[in-house]
């Protein structure tokens, strides 16, 4: 007589399950990592597309600042710089900077503009202080046009003439 009692190498039921919750929840915890991840790329995208909006628009400030003559439009938000070569046009809104044909999406919360060291709403400035929205952490930029001591000497001259 022979007896059948061969055993067969396998893996019992409690093994595989055990197996398959393992499995799960490293597998889950792999895709709650992957998305904590993939939102932190996204976040740090979007923070250097706007930095890189705003530094755009500090570089256009400074140099139409220091070749053209600029003009504030309070009423209508607007900024306008000639010269010799061309025509520059700012349009500032909330939410975006229109230069010319070119948008910046950067937000604008308040802007000031100046004209030696004094408030102005209207007509020359020459220094200009924009105060970020706080979507760019409330950043502010302040762009002002060099002069140099002619400027100055040529301004007191034409201002002693004037109170001849």
């Amino acid at each position: 007589m022979t007896i059948l009692n061969k055993k067969i190498k396998a893996f019992t039921i409690s093994e595989l399950l055990v197996t398959l919750v393992v499995s799960t929840l490293v597998i889950g915890l792999a895709m709650l990592i992957l998305n904590l991840i993939n939102k932190q790329l996204g976040m740090m995208h979007s923070n250097t597309n706007g930095q890189t909006e705003v530094r755009l628009l500090e570089k256009a400030l400074q140099r139409d600042f220091n070749t053209h003559e600029l003009f504030m439009n309070a009423r209508k938000h607007q900024l306008q710089g000639v010269s010799e070569k061309d025509t520059v046009t700012y349009k500032f809104s909330e939410s975006y900077v229109i230069r010319n044909n070119d948008t910046l999406e950067v937000p604008i919360f308040t802007m000031l503009s100046y004209l030696d060291g004094n408030l102005t709403v209207h007509g020359a400035i020459d220094a200009l202080s924009l105060q970020l929205s706080k979507t760019l952490s409330a950043q502010k930029i302040f762009i002002y046009k060099t002069k140099d001591a002619a400027f100055y000497m040529n301004d007191m001259g034409s201002s002693s003439k004037r109170k001849e």
